[in-house]
Formats: C-alpha cells, sequence, structure tokens
C-alpha cells in the first residue's frame, strides 16, 4: 500500500521560509515506508477567488480558466494534504484562500476530498505573529471538506507547526523551540519533520482501515442521502438508560 502526500506552499514568494517548513515536512512524510511526496507552490500561479456563479455545483466543474485547474488532480490523488502560509493580517495569504475557495469546483454533490488527512504550517514574523488564527482558517476548511485535520504532538501544538522568520528563509536556523520537560530544544524544521512523519503515519493508518473495512462516510451533502425513516426510539423522551435497561434490572 502506498499512501501519497501533497505540500502546497501559499506563499507568492516561491523560495521563503513558508517553502523551507512544507519542504521538511515532505522529507519527513518520506521517514514512512508508505509514502510517496509531492511539493507544489502557488508562487506565481494565477488563481482567482470564487466568484459564486454556481455552475460547479451541478457539474463538477469549475469554470475559471486559470491555473487552479491544473491543481485540482493533485488534491484528488492526494492522501495527505499540507498547506503552508506566511501570516497576513492574521490570516492566511489571498493565494490561499483563493486555493481552499475554488476546491467548491469540484462540486457539491459528495465531499470529493473527505477522510483525507489535513495538515497545516505557519510562518510570522513574529513570535505571537498569527500563525495560530491562520492555522485555524484552513483547519476551518479541513472541517468543511470532511477532512481529518492533525495538530503536532511535539512541542504541543493543537493546529500544527509554526515558526518565526523574515524574508530570509535562514532564519529558521535560530528559530528554536524549548522543550523544558525534558530540557531540549527543537528547530522550527526539526518540527516540521515531525509532523510530516505524523501526518503520513496517520494517512498510512486511515487508508488500511478503510481498506479492511470498506466503510465511507455515511452521508453526502445537502440532504441528498437522507434516510426515508428515523428510528421511532428517537421519539421517546425517556432518559436512555431508562429506556435501554433490562427487565428486572
Amino acid at each position: 500500500m502506498t499512501i501519497h502526500v501533497l505540500g502546497v506552499s501559499g506563499s507568492p514568494r516561491a523560495d521563503g521560509a513558508t517553502r523551507r517548513l512544507v519542504q521538511a515536512a515532505l522529507v519527513g512524510a518520506e521517514a514512512v515506508p508508505s509514502a510517496t511526496t509531492e511539493y507544489l507552490s502557488l508562487a506565481g500561479r494565477s488563481i482567482a477567488p470564487c466568484n459564486g456563479c454556481g455552475p460547479c455545483m451541478d457539474r463538477a466543474a469549475c469554470v475559471i480558466d486559470d491555473d487552479m485547474q491544473g491543481l485540482y488532480e493533485p488534491l484528488l490523488a492526494a492522501d495527505v494534504i499540507l498547506l503552508g502560509t506566511p501570516v497576513y493580517y492574521g490570516a492566511p495569504t489571498a493565494l490561499v484562500r483563493a486555493f481552499m475557495e475554488r476546491v467548491q469546483g469540484l462540486g457539491s454533490s459528495e465531499k470529493r476530498l473527505r477522510l483525507k488527512i489535513g495538515g497545516a504550517i505557519a510562518t510570522g514574523q513574529g513570535r505571537n505573529g498569527g500563525q495560530e488564527t491562520a492555522l485555524q482558517s484552513i483547519h476551518l476548511w479541513f472541517h468543511i471538506n470532511d477532512m481529518l485535520p492533525v495538530g503536532i504532538t511535539t512541542p504541543s501544538g493543537q493546529w500544527g507547526p509554526t515558526a518565526q522568520s523574515g524574508r530570509d528563509p535562514a532564519e529558521l536556523d535560530d528559530d528554536t523551540i524549548p522543550l523544558k520537560k525534558i530540557g531540549r530544544s527543537m528547530r522550527a524544521v526539526e518540527s516540521a519533520w515531525l509532523y510530516g512523519r505524523k501526518l503520513a503515519t496517520l494517512a498510512t493508518i486511515v487508508r488500511a482501515g478503510v481498506g479492511a473495512t470498506g466503510l465511507d462516510l455515511p452521508d453526502r451533502p445537502y440532504g441528498r442521502s437522507l434516510p426515508d425513516t428515523f428510528p421511532a426510539e428517537l421519539d421517546d423522551p425517556a432518559p436512555l438508560e431508562a429506556r435501554r435497561r433490562s427487565p428486572g434490572a
């Protein structure tokens, strides 16, 4: 079994800190024997925001003819989508926002990114420079697409790795994170490496589980798969434990 990890840098600069962090995560993913990796940069690409025109809702294809058209296939082929962004005003870049919005072009009859692992990385010029709020925005996108968002275990980061860096990606070498409980420190690129390894490991676990069970998510968007009836038990106002208590208990 092979799983594929797609790393996307959403920086408008092709060779900045975001590129280095995303690629460090891809090196970590390659530590998992089942993983292959692919790197994409959004720098220099023309990606318009969604204009709400609507045809994609039925035809599952976006009518805007720009560079996003070439990105749908890699997204669908990936088991892991890792999205990195520098922080602009406490949020992802406009490129990242447009990229996320245009996934609507895959259509609305099903969540075509469902059960893919989602990872996010953010870098800013200050230690508290909006990295977490930028990551939260990306995690919302994961949730809306029925993906499986992942944080990082070491160092503890609920939303994913963060870094402090200016325009020179070499500054990442000076960005260290103290691990006081074990008396060590870790560089941001090392944190990204651990994160990539975790993403690829989780994707392998999920793929194995789906393959063993044949299960998929039971519901399609907008009520397209609603059951004809719901359990009559839902109409019983009694507490669940009282309804299910065996006679004589």
